[in-house]
């Protein structure tokens, strides 16, 4: 009987996992179909070719892992459509498992509707070049790291870092955290953890004698330059940074911006603008402070979508002037942010309260609780995103597959809360 009864829930359990991804694909057909904007990460198909055919891509601009990753659709022509709804099913696959730690059945389904409740998310999985391939990654990096899988954990979230190369300061982070806690509680080394610095050693020499740089990505400069003009503050959070300051007199025009030499590399091209944001930050003292101030904020907590404007608005640096270009309103947008804003609320207020709950169990010494949490690790994504999210920029996209890791977590604080309370009710 017994075996009868798992086989039974095995096969309920299956049966939900079809139905969930079958949910969320349904929800990115329909999202697909409202949206004004293409699929983007068709535009890999060219760099997936080079790498097909053996051959080291001719730029370094953004890391290899999206086009690593669209091998197999450039492999089988006319499919590249369907690779949104393929890392889509991967992702919330993985997500199914890691909410599957979550002992109460009500909590567990409310943690699995962050997914299909995230509009935004399914937005961005639907036209971003690369947010299906993060939240695919990601995805399965935490979950290796909750079940100690190291060595799939390692390949996976390597792939991530060559994806989008902010994630470094989480691979890096947990590798230090992991042989600090080694060294602390068993009084060894951790050698298994050295390969993340090896592969960092391996990827920057291969880069530099490659594109003369040992960058992850060469947009790191502009992306820098970006954040750290005189009036980078004036665009976020409202409006989209990079249109803001990228007008016909704004910080790239040949009045404001950095000079560009004819035929620069890649790489030179990469050098000029960091040392422009460099120069423009120790220039701009108060600007870069109020950009500091306004990336911190924005990223732990302003609820709504960044930017909060979806149209074009240009910056005119020389006359001081804001020009509202294209407004880009309709329904589904602004109903979209609304119902972002309020995913963002509960889940921020929800974060808040039971991190709350942790540390009234801590200062009661209830050991019991806090052992009995198997999902901690899932905030340090989100945590150390805040390293590059401050010295950068952040924008909701850089950070929204960060942040829907941390629901399991905080669910799991509730569904643990909620337990103990009820097993205490039955005991008085």
């Amino acid at each position: 009987m017994k075996k009868l009864a798992k086989s039974l829930k095995r096969i309920s359990s299956h049966k939900g996992l079809l139905f969930y991804i079958a949910l969320v694909v349904t929800e990115l057909k329909v999202v697909g179909h409202l949206s004004d904007l293409h699929q983007e990460t068709q535009g890999w198909i060219p760099k997936s070719e080079q790498l097909l055919h053996l051959q080291i891509p001719t730029d370094n601009f953004y890391g290899p892992g999206s086009a690593i990753l669209m091998v197999p659709f450039a492999i089988f022509k006319g499919t590249a459509c369907l690779s949104n709804y393929f890392y889509l099913v991967l992702g919330s696959s993985a997500y199914w498992k890691l909410s599957n730690f979550i002992q109460a059945p009500r909590i567990r389904l409310i943690a699995l509707a962050a997914i299909p409740c995230n509009f935004y998310l399914i937005w961005l999985i639907d036209s971003s070049q690369d947010t299906v391939f993060e939240f695919a990654l990601l995805s399965w990096s935490v979950l290796f790291l909750v079940e100690r899988r190291i060595a799939w954990f390692i390949f996976i979230t390597f792939l991530l870092c060559e994806t989008r190369s902010g994630y470094w300061v989480y691979f890096l982070g947990i590798s230090i955290i992991f042989l600090v806690r080694e060294l602390i509680l068993h009084r060894k080394f951790a050698f298994k953890w050295l390969t993340v610095f090896i592969l960092l050693f391996i990827t920057s020499s291969f880069n530099y004698f490659n594109y003369s740089s040992p960058s992850p990505a060469l947009e790191g400069g502009i992306t820098a330059y970006f954040s750290y003009t005189k009036y980078h503050y004036l665009a976020l959070p409202k409006m989209d940074m990079d249109v803001f300051l990228s007008g016909p007199n704004g910080a790239f025009s040949s009045n404001n911006g950095p000079v560009i030499p004819a035929g620069s590399s890649e790489a030179e091209v990469n050098s000029i603008y960091q040392k422009a944001a460099i120069a423009s930050a120790l220039s701009n003292k108060k600007e870069t402070v109020l950009g500091w101030m306004q990336k911190f904020d924005s990223y732990l907590f302003d609820v709504q979508k960044i930017p909060h404007l979806p149209g074009t608005y240009v910056l005119n640096q020389d006359n001081k002037t804001i020009t509202i270009l294209d407004e880009r309103l309709s329904w589904h947008i602004v109903v979209g942010n609304l119902l972002f804003e309020i995913y963002r609320a509960i889940l921020l207020l929800a974060l808040l309260l039971g991190l709350g709950i942790v540390f009234g169990y801590w200062l009661i010494q209830d050991k019991k609780f806090i052992q009995s949490l198997k999902l901690p690790i899932l905030v340090t994504p989100f945590v150390f995103g805040l390293i590059p999210g401050i010295l950068i920029y952040t924008e909701t996209r850089f950070k929204i597959v960060s942040e829907l890791i941390l629901v399991p977590f905080v669910a799991e604080i509730w569904a643990l809360a909620i337990l103990n309370r009820t097993k205490k009710q039955i005991t008085d």
